[in-house]
C-alpha cells in the first residue's frame, strides 16, 4: 500500500468510510449515547460497555493529530487534541509496563489457584 513504507499511513490511504467510522466508534458524545440507551433498555447499566468508553479516554491523549487524532465530541466538535503517540518511548514503556504487571498478576493467581486445586476462578 503506498505511504505505508516509512513512518505513519497517509490518511487519505484509508477509505472514507474508515474515516467515518473512526469518528462514531472514538466519540464520547457516542458513547454516552449508546450507554444511556442500553441502560434504558436493560433497565441497568451495561458497565462492560465501559470498556469502549475508557478505550476513547485513553486514545486522547495518545493519539497525534498527524494519525487519526481522537474525534472524542463528534458531532457536536471537531476539537482534536494532539496528544503523544504510541510509538513515543514513554508511552510504549508504560503500555509494556501495565501489560506486563496486568499478565503477572493474572499468571500468578492462575498459578496459586492451580496449586488450591480451584482452575480458572
Amino acid at each position: 500500500m503506498p505511504g505505508w513504507e516509512h513512518g505513519h499511513p497517509d490518511l487519505t490511504d484509508y477509505p472514507p468510510w474508515a474515516r467515518n467510522f473512526y469518528n462514531v466508534t472514538h466519540s464520547l458524545v457516542v458513547f454516552a449515547l449508546v450507554f444511556l440507551a442500553v441502560w434504558v433498555i436493560a433497565r441497568k447499566p451495561v458497565w462492560v460497555l465501559g470498556a469502549w468508553g475508557l478505550h476513547v479516554l485513553i486514545d486522547i491523549p495518545t493519539h497525534s493529530i498527524a494519525l487519526f487524532p481522537t474525534p472524542f465530541l463528534w458531532p457536536l466538535s471537531d476539537y482534536r487534541f494532539d496528544g503523544v503517540s504510541w510509538h513515543h518511548p514513554l508511552v510504549f514503556s508504560a503500555n509494556a509496563l501495565l501489560l506486563a504487571v496486568a499478565y503477572g498478576g493474572y499468571w500468578r493467581r492462575l498459578l496459586k489457584n492451580s496449586v488450591e486445586g480451584k482452575f480458572w476462578s
